[in-house]
This record gives C-alpha cells, structure tokens and sequence, in this order.
C-alpha cells in the first residue's frame, strides 16, 4: 500500500495549460485546514491592526467568571 503522503497531484491541462488539478483526498483536507488556519490568523492580525485587542489578565478572568456561574 502506498502512503498517502507520496501521492503528487495530477495537473490536468487542455491546450498544453493547467486547467485542473487531482489529488487524493487526505492530502485535499490537509490543505482545506491549511487554509482555515491561515485565515483565522490573518483575520488575527487585522484585529490587532485595527486594535480589536483585549489583555490575556481580562479574558482569563472573563473566563473564570464564566465557569464559576456555571
């Protein structure tokens, strides 16, 4: 059995240009959580830009307040 890992995506071309890709499914949802990362660390680094910030000290005690109303 080959590992999944080794597998290269296939371009598909039409007229000598890419026009699509094929590739195995565990390496197609490895790159969809690639991309979620990504975007929830640039969305990150807009909220500091903008300074959409709160101190770890205040979101800590947000959070033990929380849990302890529960």
């Amino acid at each position: 059995m080959k590992n999944t890992n080794d597998n290269k995506p296939v371009i598909i071309t039409q007229n000598g240009e890419p026009r699509a890709v094929l590739q195995d499914p565990k390496s197609y949802e490895d790159m969809r959580n690639a991309i979620g990362l990504l975007k929830l660390l640039s969305q990150g680094e807009e909220d500091v830009r903008s300074g959409q910030v709160t101190a770890q000290d205040e979101v800590f005690a947000q959070l033990e307040n929380l849990l302890r109303d529960k």
